[in-house]
Order: structure tokens, then C-alpha cells, then sequence
């Protein structure tokens, strides 16, 4: 019984981080997802690309003969670097690549810039989760908590910032210098991240973790920027002819050549004639992020919440770990529309650090020193504490919705009363004993009402923000 709940826990770990990062890349495009269809092959297709890059990097560990290198070798740095940046890093980045290129980049649903940025990280995620399974199964717990902080995070920002080039190369008349960049950028961080890990020193974890947060500050830069060449496209009021027969069509808006595009009525080397300047321009030309240059004078973006029935799904299946993602999320949304002076990035990353990390020095770090493994009373005190830190990121959050909700909603969710249910099942859960009946259906059922909890303030927030939406509407048509 004891294997079977290690190995849930363990299954736990190695896929959670991977399904939840790519849920929440995939919904944070408010304005056009393109079909789950293709996000979904993209994730899948990013698994199967663990297989041929793991072949290739056995063949380069067999040619550089590494199984046999010791560190005090005067080879060891030169073979190390060989194998981190080619052997590794351009095998892997380059497998994601191709697997992007050839299956999901000339699909006629991938009909924007943006759409890159959503398959390129559904590409990472697929590979970390595929590749962490490998990993976490046969190695335990403590590589899966290491893994969850850094590699995880290390392939699905990059897999952003290889889609970021890919979607601009689409678009542009510079495709060539899009992908060579995007290859190299995304191999060259790769690299220098598994330099560090081969190292095995001292400065490693520092390097490794500016890696990571480099990684995920140019991932979320180069979303950003697509999200407002996105926003451009969506309410853009430039119109365009087709070249043929223009006066009798009407004429085009970006969002309506985006929908052509999708349909498969028009491909990126059609030529449009711009309206207003009778301009000849290609839509690669169109869909440029010189367009950009509109996005100050466009109406803010519309809020719709998310489906109460996906976020069940998305926190059941990866195991409550969704929630540091709705966090950052609903932080992200506020912030935005009532243009609040705090940082989203900066609180969901102390509530990952505050709820998370603890967990490494208490449990792994003992291990990996060999001192004694701590009671089992100090086991019970640290996880009603851990409960609690995440309890009061959450009642502070939702203080926060409750200042704006009540000025709409006539009843909506008590603070007081849903955090003190979310603290009770928390810590019911992380105290629940292994050796409990039945543990693993114990810890879904309670994983399901925690997920229950949060779904009624995510029902009052869809609420919310309809009730917002229509307001905003309303003053636009007076």
C-alpha cells in the first residue's frame, strides 16, 4: 500500500507542474485561443519529442565517452561543454523545434503571431512532463521537487521563446533570421543551464536559478509583446482590400483576415491594398509587430473569468498545484483593469517559494546531509504551518476581490468562512497519514473539495467581470 501511494505522489510531481503551467499559457489568451485541438497536439508532440533527443544525446555520451570521465580530467570541461550545448541543449531545443515547425506552425488555425507563444509552450510543457516521468519514477521524490523549480519552468519558458520567433517568423518577410535567432537563443540558455548542472558546484545553484528566472522574465516579455499584437489584431480599425476585385468586397479588418487565415480562404503571402494609403502589402507585412504602434489607442481587453467547470479540471488534475497559477492569474487580471500599483509575478512567486521550498530543506536536505529524520509530531506541526502560509496568501487575495465584488454582486463569497474551509481540508490533506485506508482516494477526494471551494469565488469572479464587461460596454455605446 505504501508503493502504491509513493508512487502517486511521485506520478504527482512529475506530471502536476507540466499539465498546470500549460493550462494556465494556454487560458491566458483572453482574446483567441485557436482550437484546444492543436494545443493538445502540441503537448503531445513535445512528449514524443523526449525520444529522439534522449537517442541522440546517449550517442553523443557514448562519442565523447563521458561515463568514464572523472572530474580532475583535463578534458572534462572541454567534453562537458560539447555535450551541454550539442549533445543536450541543441538535441532537445532542436527536436522541439522541428516537431513545432513540421507539425503545428503551417496548420491554418495557427493564424497570428501569438499563436506561437501558446504552442511553443505547450511544446515545453509536453516535454517536461514526458521527460520528468522518466526522471521523478525511479529517482524519488527529492530530484521531482528540484525538477518541479527549475527544469520544469527551464522548458516551458523556453518552449515560449522558441514559439515567440516561430510566430514572428510566420509573419515576416525575415523568416529565416527569426528561426536561426529563436534556435540559438533557446540553445544557448539551454546550454548554459545544463553546464551548470554537469558542473555540480557550488556557484551551479546560483547559476541555475538565474537561469530559471531569466528564462521565465524573457518567456513572459515575449508574451507580453505578442499579447499586444494580438490586442491590435482583435481591434484594429485599419481595413484592407483584397487585390482582386476590391471594389466589389468589403473591405477587411486585421480580425477578419486572421479568420480568412483560419479558414484556409487566405495564406500569409496574399496581398492586401491598404485602404486608407492604396499600399500594396503582403500579410506577413500586415501582421508585423510594427502594427504594434496602435496598441495605446485600442480599448482595454475584456475580462470573461474562467469557466468554473475547467478550473475543477485544471486543479483536479494537477493535483491542486493549478492553484499558485489562478493566483498569479486573478492578480494579473486586476491589476490590469483597475491599474492596481502591485507586482503579480512578485507575490505568486513568494507564494511558490513560501509553500514550496520549505518542503526541500525539511525533507531533502536533511537526506542529502544524513541527519535523522525529524518526529513525527514536528512532521504534523510543519505541514498545519505550511497549510496556514498558503491560507494566508489566499485570504489576502481574496480581501482583495471582496472590496471590488461588493459593490456588484448583492451576495457574494464570504472571506472569513472560505479560507477557514480551505485551511481545514489544506491541512487535512498535507497531515494525512500514508498508512490511512484507502490514503490516495483520501487525498482526491479532499484535493475535489478544496477544488469546490475556490470554484464558488471563481463563480462569483466570472460574475464579476460580466457585470463589468457589460458596464464598460454600455459606456462606450453612450
Amino acid at each position: 500500500m505504501l508503493e502504491e501511494v509513493e508512487t502517486l505522489k511521485l506520478l504527482y510531481l512529475a506530471v502536476g507542474p507540466g499539465i498546470a503551467i500549460a493550462v494556465f499559457i494556454y487560458y491566458s489568451n483572453k482574446l483567441d485561443r485557436g482550437p484546444g485541438k492543436l494545443a493538445l497536439q502540441s503537448f503531445f508532440l513535445g512528449g514524443l519529442a523526449v525520444f529522439p533527443s534522449h537517442y541522440f544525446e546517449g550517442v553523443v555520451e557514448t562519442i565523447l565517452g563521458l561515463q568514464a570521465l572523472q572530474n580532475d580530467s583535463p578534458y572534462f570541461w572541454s567534453k562537458t561543454l560539447v555535450y551541454a550545448f550539442l549533445g543536450v541543449a541543441l538535441a532537445e531545443e532542436f527536436c522541439k523545434f522541428l516537431f513545432l515547425k513540421a507539425f503545428i506552425c503551417d496548420d491554418r488555425e495557427f493564424d497570428e503571431p501569438f499563436d506561437g507563444i501558446i504552442y511553443g509552450a505547450m511544446i515545453g510543457c509536453g516535454f517536461a512532463t514526458v521527460e520528468n516521468i522518466m526522471y521523478v519514477l525511479p529517482l524519488g521524490q527529492e530530484v521531482g521537487i528540484i525538477r518541479m523549480i527549475t527544469t520544469v519552468p527551464v522548458h516551458a519558458f523556453l518552449g515560449i521563446i522558441l514559439g515567440y520567433f516561430i510566430g514572428r517568423a510566420k509573419f515576416s518577410i525575415n523568416r529565416a533570421r527569426h528561426l536561426i535567432c529563436g534556435i540559438s537563443v533557446v540553445t544557448l540558455l539551454h546550454g548554459l543551464y545544463d553546464t551548470a548542472v554537469f558542473a555540480n558546484a557550488i556557484w551551479s545553484y546560483y547559476l541555475i536559478f538565474a537561469i530559471v528566472l531569466g528564462g521565465i522574465y524573457l518567456g513572459l516579455k515575449a508574451k507580453r509583446e505578442l499579447e499586444k499584437l494580438a490586442t491590435v489584431i482583435e481591434f484594429s480599425a485599419k481595413q484592407y482590400f483584397p487585390l482582386k476585385k476590391r471594389k466589389k468586397k468589403i473591405p477587411l479588418l486585421l480580425r477578419d483576415i486572421r479568420c480568412l487565415l483560419s479558414k484556409g480562404k487566405l495564406i500569409p503571402e496574399d496581398n492586401l491594398i491598404d485602404k486608407k494609403s492604396g499600399k500594396i502589402k503582403s500579410i506577413r507585412e500586415i501582421f508585423s509587430t510594427k502594427i504594434i504602434s496602435q496598441y495605446r489607442n485600442l480599448p482595454r481587453l475584456p475580462f470573461s473569468g474562467m469557466s468554473v467547470k475547467l478550473f475543477l479540471i485544471s486543479y483536479i488534475l494537477t493535483f491542486g498545484l493549478y492553484l499558485y497559477f489562478w493566483f498569479l492569474g486573478n492578480y494579473r487580471d486586476f491589476t490590469s483593469y483597475k491599474k492596481l500599483k502591485i507586482n503579480p509575478e512578485f507575490l505568486a512567486l513568494s507564494f511558490f517559494i513560501f509553500t514550496i521550498l520549505p518542503y526541500f530543506f525539511y525533507r531533502i536536505a536533511p537526506a542529502a546531509l544524513g541527519m535523522q529524520r525529524a518526529s513525527s509530531d514536528l512532521d504534523i506541526f510543519f505541514n498545519l504551518t505550511m497549510a496556514g502560509i498558503e491560507t494566508i496568501y489566499l485570504y489576502f487575495q481574496f480581501k482583495m476581490f471582496s472590496a471590488f465584488l461588493k459593490n456588484k454582486l448583492d451576495n457574494p463569497f464570504s472571506v472569513t468562512i472560505t479560507t477557514v474551509i480551505f485551511f481545514i481540508l489544506s491541512a487535512l490533506k498535507k497531515t494525512l497519514p500514508q498508512t490511512l485506508p484507502y490514503y490516495a482516494i483520501w487525498e482526491l477526494l479532499l484535493i475535489f473539495f478544496q477544488a469546490g471551494v475556490l470554484a464558488i469565488v471563481q463563480r462569483d469572479l466570472n460574475l464579476y467581470w460580466k457585470l463589468e464587461d457589460g458596464a464598460v460596454y454600455g459606456q462606450q455605446q453612450a
